[in-house]
């Protein structure tokens, strides 16, 4: 296939995908209901939201804007190992290898197995050759030239004893955090709320934890997330989610620890990056600069940092094709 044969492809398949978020397609619909029994923290909604990013992806301007920065590769076989704490969640690692012209050796997630066969699926009935760059793996995964991994806390130091003598991106958990400075307004605090509890906070990107100006009053906060009706009922109606909120609560009650009780979720007083589900850490600040300084100690487990001067409000779950995890360029590595 030619660079252009493989964009085009990929342009029809966001067209293909629009279609079917469009339609009640029985298949589709099927495929939705699978993918939840298969994990049931993805929710229609969430798989949807999912499916509508790597539609905007899959734009052609996007796409060939993105392509465009980047010089041809020599193919190569390219293992990638996906997580599975969010829908489709390797999909852009799986775009990278296929458009750069690799062949893909896919390890997937036995928490996001079925959502990938279906786009796979899709792709070769519009390329039919792509059946041949196109390999998941269930077993061991062997014979590839570079290898993508990315995990949790306890598989990454598995990655790099495994993967270290090959060229490599290994990527671990890391979380987002938002800078408020008292000035924002009720949509730009609905929008954190989304940033904060799309995908129930499971993602990288979403924010865990909030720096606040001192005396801040969470009020107007709450009051903004209660009107994001969706998104409420989404928390509510979910039954893990709802059991962890509830076994935080007796904890918090267990260990007297002072909370904000936002309805839906819990805010605690705590310096650390990393919650449990359904709690927001916060910290105090009195100056700017000092933010800057723990961001920069903690640069290496934060994905995005969400404020007035950093990402959007309401856009840390909508990232651009050049918004690389980590900050690594993938595309950049896939050409060397």
């Amino acid at each position: 296939m030619t660079s252009e044969n493989r964009l085009s492809a990929f342009v029809k398949l966001g067209v293909c995908l629009n279609e079917q978020l469009c339609s009640k397609h029985t298949e589709f619909t099927d495929v939705l209901a699978r993918a939840n029994q298969e994990n049931p923290w993805f929710t229609d909604d969430n798989i949807r939201f999912a499916l509508s990013g790597i539609v905007d992806d899959l734009n052609e301007k996007n796409l060939n804007g993105w392509v465009s920065h980047y010089a041809p590769a020599m193919p190569k076989t390219i293992a990638v190992v996906m997580a599975g704490n969010l829908p489709l969640v390797g999909f852009r690692d799986f775009l990278a290898v296929l458009i750069s012209g690799h062949k893909i050796l896919c390890k997937l997630s036995s928490k996001d197995s079925v959502l990938f066969h279906y786009l796979a699926k899709k792709l070769i009935q519009i390329e039919p050759k792509f059946t041949e760059q196109i390999c998941f793996e269930s077993s061991v995964i062997k014979g590839f030239d570079a290898v993508i991994a990315t995990g949790g806390h306890h598989t990454v130091q598995h990655f790099y004893d495994y993967f270290s003598k090959y060229p490599h991106i290994i990527r671990g958990h890391r979380n987002s955090c938002a800078i408020l400075d008292n000035t924002e307004n009720t949509d730009e605090l609905q929008g954190l709320f989304e940033d904060m509890f799309r995908y129930f906070g499971l993602g990288c990107r979403n924010v865990t934890k909030l720096f606040v100006p001192e005396h801040y009053d969470f009020q107007k906060l709450i009051a903004a997330t209660q009107r994001a009706t969706s998104l409420q009922q989404c928390l509510q109606q979910h039954h893990l989610y709802q059991s962890n909120f509830q076994y935080q609560q007796v904890v918090s009650a267990l260990n007297n620890r002072k909370t904000i009780d936002a309805g839906v979720f819990a805010l605690i007083e705590n310096s650390s990056l990393t919650p449990p589900i359904s709690i927001v850490h916060y910290e105090y600040y009195s100056d700017l600069v000092n933010v800057q300084k723990i961001l920069e100690t903690q640069k290496n487990q934060i994905q995005c940092i969400v404020s007035h001067i950093d990402t959007p409000f309401g856009k840390a779950q909508k990232p651009t094709l050049f918004d690389y995890a980590d900050g690594v360029d993938t595309m950049k590595f896939l050409g060397k």
